[in-house]
């Protein structure tokens, strides 16, 4: 059989798909890992203390707000990517300019506070803990992000996986900000950012392999 001939038999009975089921999938697949990453902290590590009292103040915003951008940026950029020959754009340029604020909201900290209490803002009291919590509340995100990226057509595999990643180390980032009671914003920078690349990193060197077609 010739390959046309094979294209016009496959496509014979194909049917056009209703607008707004990708982005639908995602967010369904989206919504239930983050419901299952919000039960692994609430089992795990429990709410902060001070959770009303810290919900009221600007600094838990602002990294809550932080980490969101970059979710949403990292489900934008995964929603683009679903898609065969997905095209990103310059919406990479979303994450850089969600850190670059961030970063100058540091600058203006760092600028207020005396350097010897530098220290201090950069490290807190959990930073040998904030990145592994993060991935590992993360991960369901991860996981079935990755399933429903396999479910649809991406082609290029690294930029989608890596999209994947964004999007779920924001999310678990966020979830993480229930429990952190690290307000800096140079920690959050610091930290954060760090567990959410990793996030990104990792789902970049596994989606060339785990959204490979077979």
């Amino acid at each position: 059989m010739r390959t046309d001939d094979l294209i016009d038999l496959l496509a014979r009975d194909a049917s056009p798909v209703a607008r707004g089921t990708v982005r639908r999938s995602l967010m369904i697949a989206v919504a239930c890992a983050a419901a299952v990453s919000l039960a692994i902290l609430l089992g795990w590590l429990g709410m902060r203390p001070d959770i009303h009292t810290a919900m009221r103040t600007m600094p838990f915003w602002m990294k809550a707000t932080y980490t969101l951008a970059l979710a949403a940026s990292g489900f934008w950029l995964t929603y683009r990517l679903a898609r065969p020959e997905g095209r990103t754009g310059r919406a990479w340029a979303l994450p850089l300019l969600v850190i670059a604020v961030l970063a100058g909201l540091s600058a203006i900290e760092l600028a207020g506070t005396p350097r010897a209490d530098w220290r201090a803002l950069v490290m807190g009291h959990s930073w040998t803990l904030c990145p592994i919590r993060i991935l590992a509340i993360s991960a369901p995100v991860f996981a079935l992000a990755m399933w429903a990226l396999r479910r649809l057509a991406p082609t290029r595999l690294m930029l989608a996986g890596a999209a994947a990643g964004l999007l779920a180390g924001g999310i678990g980032a966020t979830v993480y900000g229930l429990a952190c009671d690290e307000t800096a914003a140079t920690f959050t920078l610091t930290w954060y950012t760090l567990a959410i690349g990793l996030s990104a990193g990792l789902g970049a060197l596994l989606g060339r392999r785990l959204l490979a077609w077979r």
